[in-house]
């Protein structure tokens, strides 16, 4: 089986939930990893765990919003390893806010974090890969870029924005032999995946019989590595312009292995299908403080 082992791998976002697992897995796995965060003490607490498991990890504390901050990472990266390998574009943010409480400078940093930064560091590493004769995008991409929902109102909207941006990308990319593809998150069976509002000293302070709820870092990795190492290892000649998730393309490849996946996605592009569903009686949503409300539809 293919592995990650020396490949070089920049995962964002990758200071807890579904980035740090992801990040986490990889260096377990061999690969270099480059992580990036804005919150410094989660980023030391990833490259703690990293190293107790032998892995190899260059932190780099990343405002993404900030063009020059992404070119100085672009910078150290290739001054440490050289090239990149593979871009994992996970970072996101949303303030869950309903549409009367959103502000311009809410909807601004959302688009920012979630849209614009993965369209901007794409623009920093392409042409590291062009060197390289390859490479591969993972763009991490979730429920809200199907359908919408309430308090996400800026969420959504980038997340259907990363489904367009990954096929644009596999597109313009086909050429230079670069994959881009998306990634839904997901949990291993019977485990919920850590709410990335959540930082790492609040998760650690829930109370035990909800903390073991969530799965952890080796649990997502025993679950996930060979998926995520899948779609790390592809390039255009492979399978490129799919969107996935996580839990089933894990199966599928248990399954049925990689040859067979290859052949059943290789040379294929992905069209949305949009299918009208009922209207729902009610509908619950986060607040940003964290708590729940329900709202009840008149019409």
């Amino acid at each position: 089986m293919k592995t990650v082992n020396g490949k070089v791998i920049l995962v964002t976002g990758s200071g807890r939930g579904f980035g740090r697992a992801m990040a986490y897995a990889y260096a377990v796995a061999g690969a270099k990893v480059v992580s990036v965060s804005r919150t410094v003490s989660e980023l030391e607490s990833l490259e703690k765990s990293i190293k107790e498991k032998g892995g190899e990890v260059l932190t780099v504390p990343t405002d993404l919003t900030d063009d020059n901050a992404i070119n100085a990472l672009k910078d150290k990266v290739l001054d440490e390893f050289g090239c990149l390998d593979v871009l994992v574009n996970n970072a996101a943010t949303s303030p869950w806010k309903r549409f009367d409480e959103m502000t311009a400078r809410d909807w601004d940093l959302t688009i920012d974090v979630n849209l614009r930064a993965p369209f901007i560091l794409s623009k920093a590493f392409v042409g590291s890969m062009r060197k390289l004769g390859q490479g591969s995008i993972i763009n991490v991409t979730s429920k809200s870029s199907e359908i919408g929902f309430l308090a996400e109102v800026g969420y959504c909207p980038s997340k259907f924005g990363i489904e367009g941006l990954t096929q644009c990308l596999a597109m313009e990319l086909q050429n230079d032999n670069i994959a881009v593809n998306s990634l839904g998150v997901g949990a291993p069976e019977g485990l919920r995946l850590k709410p990335t509002e959540l930082t790492l000293e609040e998760a650690s302070n829930m109370p035990e019989e909800i903390r073991s709820q969530y799965a952890d870092d080796d649990s997502m990795a025993r679950a996930f590595t060979d998926a995520w190492s899948f779609l790390a290892l592809q390039n255009a000649k492979g399978v490129t312009a799919q969107r996935f998730g996580t839990r089933q393309l894990a199966e599928y490849l248990r399954r049925n292995g990689w040859e067979a996946a290859t052949a059943m996605w290789s040379r294929k592009l992905t069209k949305a299908v949009y299918v009208p569903y009922d209207f729902p009686k009610s509908v619950r949503y986060q607040t940003p403080e964290g708590g729940i409300k329900e709202l009840v539809f008149k019409y």
